[in-house]
Parts: C-alpha cells; sequence; structure tokens
C-alpha cells in the first residue's frame, strides 16, 4: 500500500511537472507576439487551463486582452469586455503575487484606460501606479514608465500624487539616460505648455541633459528664458568640469604622468571652449567671467609647456601657442614662462634684443612675448640692429618678418617714437600690401601727427580690406538644427550687425542663435525677419556663426556698422 502511494505521488508530480513545463512553454509561445493579441489570449488560456497559478500566464493575459482592447476601439463592446477581463486577469495575478511592480503597473494602465471610458473600476489608477513605484526597488525603468504616464496627465493630479511623481521621476532620470529625457520631455509637451519647474526639477546635474532640455524648448521656439537658463546651467557644470580637470592634470604633472595630464588638459580645454556664455541672456551670474579666463589661460600654457616638454621646439602646428600668447595679460606668469623655456634651453632669456635674428619664426615669438613684457626699449633697439642688417626673407618667413615689424612699430608708438614708428609700418607694407596691423599703426601715426589728408587715405584702403557694410549672401536654405557661418575681417572697434533673411512662414518661426567670436550675441525667434545685435570685434578675422533651430529660412545679406556708443 504505501508503495502504491509513492507511484501515485510520483506520478502527480511528473504530470505537475510536465503542466508546469507545458505552462511556460506556451506562456513563451504567447510572448513572442507573432500572431496578434487575439492568437496570444487563446494560447495563454489553454496555459492556464494545464497550471492555473503561474501569475505570469495571468500576467501575460491582461497584457494581451488590453493590446486587444486596443485594437477594437471602433467597436465599444469588444473594446469594453476586453479591458474587463484584462482587469479581471490583472487582479488573478496580483493575489498570486502581490509583489510583481510590473503587475501592478500594468492593471494601472488598464483601470486609466477604464477610468476614461466610465467604466467601473476596483481602484483608483493612482493606487497601482504608486504601488509600482513603491514594490520597484532599483528598477529605474517601472520609475520611469510610471512617471511617464503620471506627468503626461500632470494636470489630473492632486498635489500629494504630482510630489509622488516627481520623487518617481528623480529616481527614474538618476542614470541620466538622454533617451529617457527625450521621452519625458514629450510626455510633458503634450497639450498646453506646462510649468518649466517640473522639469528642471527632475533633471540630475549633467550638462548634456541641461542641453538637451534647452534644445527641446529651442526646436518649439517657446520658453525662452528657461532655455537660456538651462544652458547657462549646462556651462557652469562645463566650467567647474573643467576646473577639475585643470586640477587634476596639474596633480598629474607633478607625479610625472604626461600622458594623464594632457587628456585632462584637453578634456578641460574642450569644456572651456562649449562656454558661449548664455548666462548674459539669462540673467544670472554663475561663472565669474575673470575666473574663466584664468582658467583659460592656465590650461592653454600648460598645453604648451607640456608639448614644448616633449618636442623641445617651438613648432606650433594648431596654432595653441599663438592662441596663449594672445590671451596671456600677467607678466608673472608671462616671465615664468620664459623662465620655463629658458631652463629647457630655448629661446627665451634676455629677450629679442640678446638673441639675435635667427629663424623668423622664433624671431617672431621672442617680439611678442617681449612685447606682452611691456619690454618697448628692448624692442625698439633690437629693430635698430635688425634695420642694419642684411636679411633674406623667404616667402614661407614673410608672415612672421611683419608681425616682426608691426611689433617693433607698435613699440615705437608706445615711447612716442612716431617717425621711427611709421618707418617700420612701411616696411611692413612693402612685404604685405594689406596687412591690416601695419595700415592701423600708420593711420595711428598720420591722427598723432595732425596729418588729417594721410589718415583718410589710409582709413580708405582699410576699409576696402574689411568686411564690406553691406553683405549679400549665396546661400541656401538653412534646415532645423543647421548653421552657417561667415568669416568677417574688421578693425576692432564695436560693431552693429544685422542679419537678414527672407521671411520666415508665419506658422514655422524659428528660432536663431548668432554666436560671435565664441560668445552667444543674440537669440530669439525670428518674428521680423532679421536679428540686430551690438557686439565688441577684434582686428582681423571675426568668426560669426549662425544656428536655425526651426526654419528652413534663407539668410539674405549681413550689413554692419561701427558702433561707437
Amino acid at each position: 500500500m504505501k508503495k502504491l502511494a509513492t507511484l501515485i505521488a510520483l506520478a502527480l508530480l511528473a504530470v505537475l511537472q510536465a503542466a508546469v513545463a507545458w505552462n511556460a512553454h506556451l506562456l513563451a509561445v504567447a510572448q513572442e507576439g507573432r500572431r496578434g493579441p487575439g492568437e496570444a489570449v487563446r494560447t495563454l488560456k489553454l496555459a492556464n487551463r494545464v497550471y492555473p497559478w503561474n501569475d505570469l500566464v495571468h500576467l501575460e493575459l491582461g497584457r494581451a486582452l488590453f493590446e486587444q482592447a486596443a485594437e477594437t476601439l471602433g467597436d465599444p463592446g469588444a473594446r469594453d469586455e476586453a479591458l474587463l477581463r484584462s482587469s479581471k486577469a490583472f487582479m488573478t495575478a496580483l493575489r498570486l503575487n502581490p509583489g510583481s511592480a510590473a503587475g501592478h503597473f500594468h492593471f494601472a494602465q488598464t483601470l486609466l484606460y477604464m477610468n476614461y471610458l466610465s467604466l467601473p473600476v476596483p481602484m483608483p489608477p493612482f493606487e497601482g501606479y504608486k504601488r509600482a513605484a513603491a514594490l520597484t526597488g532599483h528598477n529605474t525603468q517601472i520609475f520611469f514608465e510610471v512617471g511617464r504616464v503620471l506627468l503626461a496627465r500632470w494636470e489630473e493630479l492632486s498635489a500629494e500624487e504630482k510630489d509622488f511623481t516627481l520623487g518617481i521621476l528623480e529616481k527614474a532620470m538618476s542614470g541620466r539616460s538622454e533617451d529617457r529625457l527625450s521621452v519625458l520631455l514629450e510626455a510633458w509637451g503634450l497639450g498646453a505648455e506646462r510649468d518649466p519647474a517640473v522639469i528642471e526639477r527632475i533633471l540630475p546635474e549633467d550638462p548634456s541633459l541641461f542641453r538637451s532640455y534647452a534644445r527641446f524648448l529651442g526646436e518649439r521656439s517657446t520658453r525662452l528664458a528657461a532655455r537660456h537658463g538651462a544652458l547657462a546651467k549646462a556651462e557652469h557644470l562645463e566650467f567647474l568640469k573643467a576646473k577639475d580637470d585643470l586640477a587634476r592634470a596639474e596633480r598629474a604633472i607633478d607625479y610625472f604622468q604626461g600622458e594623464e595630464a594632457e587628456a585632462r588638459l584637453r578634456s578641460g580645454l574642450r569644456a572651456l571652449d562649449s562656454v558661449l556664455f548664455y548666462q548674459s541672456l539669462a540673467g544670472i551670474e554663475l561663472i565669474d567671467q575673470g575666473e574663466f579666463e584664468t582658467v583659460r589661460k592656465t590650461v592653454l600654457r600648460l598645453l604648451v609647456q607640456d608639448r614644448i616638454d616633449r618636442t623641445r621646439s617651438l613648432d606650433d602646428p594648431d596654432g595653441m601657442l599663438d592662441r596663449y600668447l594672445d590671451l596671456e595679460d600677467r607678466i608673472p606668469v608671462l616671465g615664468e614662462f620664459e623662465a620655463f623655456l629658458r631652463e629647457r634651453g630655448l629661446p627665451g632669456e634676455g629677450g629679442l634684443a640678446a638673441g639675435g635674428i635667427g629663424d623668423l619664426r622664433v624671431l617672431a615669438f621672442r617680439t611678442a612675448l617681449d612685447f606682452k613684457q611691456n619690454r618697448y626699449r628692448d624692442i625698439v633697439r633690437a629693430g635698430d640692429a635688425l634695420a642694419s642688417s642684411y636679411l633674406v626673407v623667404p616667402d614661407s618667413g614673410r608672415p612672421d618678418y611683419v608681425r616682426v615689424l608691426v611689433l617693433i612699430g607698435e613699440s615705437c608708438l608706445k615711447l612716442d617714437f612716431v617717425y621711427e614708428a611709421e618707418n617700420h609700418f612701411r616696411k611692413a607694407l612693402e612685404i604685405a600690401p594689406g596687412d591690416l596691423g601695419a595700415l592701423l599703426g600708420i593711420e595711428r601715426c598720420y591722427e598723432r601727427l595732425n596729418d588729417g589728408p594721410k589718415a583718410a587715405a589710409v582709413r580708405r584702403t582699410i576699409e576696402g580690406l574689411l568686411a564690406p557694410r553691406r553683405l549679400d549672401l549665396d546661400l541656401p536654405p538653412v534646415g532645423k538644427g543647421r548653421a552657417f557661418s561667415v568669416d568677417l575681417v574688421l578693425d576692432g572697434r564695436p560693431q552693429l550687425i544685422r542679419i537678414e533673411f527672407e521671411g520666415p512662414r508665419p506658422e514655422a518661426v524659428p528660432l536663431i542663435t548668432a554666436v560671435f567670436n565664441g560668445r552667444v550675441a543674440w537669440e530669439g525667434r525670428l518674428e521680423e525677419g532679421a536679428v540686430t545685435f551690438r557686439t565688441a570685434a577684434r582686428t582681423g578675422s571675426n568668426a560669426l556663426r549662425v544656428e536655425v533651430l526651426g526654419g528652413p529660412v534663407r539668410p539674405v545679406r549681413i550689413t554692419r556698422e561701427t558702433n561707437e556708443r
């Protein structure tokens, strides 16, 4: 008898195992979804007849019935029946496994639709979402899905429900996913525009997410204050990153970790170059501009020194040395840089006057270094020596030689040696008749000598070299997310610049951003078909980049006038 009972028990166990296995197989078949929700419902009902205690099968049945309801929206009877059966399937799944976060989420989805259709619901949809979020643990995907649904129905939520929604969205965005943010922004942007503070609260401190949010606002040409604020915050975070990179690079230099130092410095420079100072449009000051310039000059100096350490030369293939020297205005730091060069056996000690002529590239660099340190008398004396020497200037060395002559002329002006300055500027113009620096220098000479006619003649020549007062653009329409760039040669005086466009379509007014020499100069909706802004300019080449969010629009012309105010 005992043996028989054992055999029966084993047989029942085998049947149970077979039922469980077949149930799992049918669940897998239904989840493939190859034949649509109707076939999935039939397969899952068969699975429940085989073994009715698998909560996952009931959960999948609820989802399949929900999809079936979505496919029969045009048949209210079939739709409502499918939703009611879906609700019952989810309740069965949750009785078997009350701790299923996915079960509570999908049940809440069904309840939400039933509530909209005035069908009887066993509990409010929000309770289902709340339970799903409470049970999700570290699964931020459930947080995200719950938050996305609730965010799209923001106006319907109570104050308590809104706080709950914001809390779970903060958790959902802790992974700093731009894809998730994009979905949430679309949900938030449905219907009437909503309070930007909702999105701003859930955004983690990440510059790429702030930029994505700003791009979303820009593409809709709306909430410009919120966009400018987001971009200002992104740039502040980039600046903090650059400062951190600089600190890490300096530590790496102390420990002779050259590759690490260079990587950190280049990362910091990229971060600094991304800062367009949107804070000026946002009306806030997150970045101290003096500190910003100090950090930028330090990063450039260390990068230059790193390359000089490796190459033992002043070769400057990417212009970084010239860029640093143009920016640096701290005489003590320039003295330290000169000492650094001297320690490596490179030109630097004693300046131009002590070193002879030598290589023209080196000569130009050393003259610029002396000029930055106010060694005007040394430069003038060296200029006298240069004038009395026999020097053959190859074509490749002419730009450097002209640069030296202009700096000697500027040094003469600093010492009020006006006739000597004119002489050196003239020599520079004999080699390069269109050199803007030499022309501006000789114009100042004539102004100091009160020679109005000659100064006016030089000014006419200068005007011929500058960007036209009216520049017609032969460009195709610029589409959404695209930009165009124009190089403007100017004389360093402040400018009033106007960019005209072919009138945008009234139903699609784009957002236009004008970036001048790496700083945002203007941004707004193209309401009147033109953009006008005042800006400081530098002598020589000035980079104007115009970006279009929206569009397309066709740029027609750029006009400018000197703005002395």
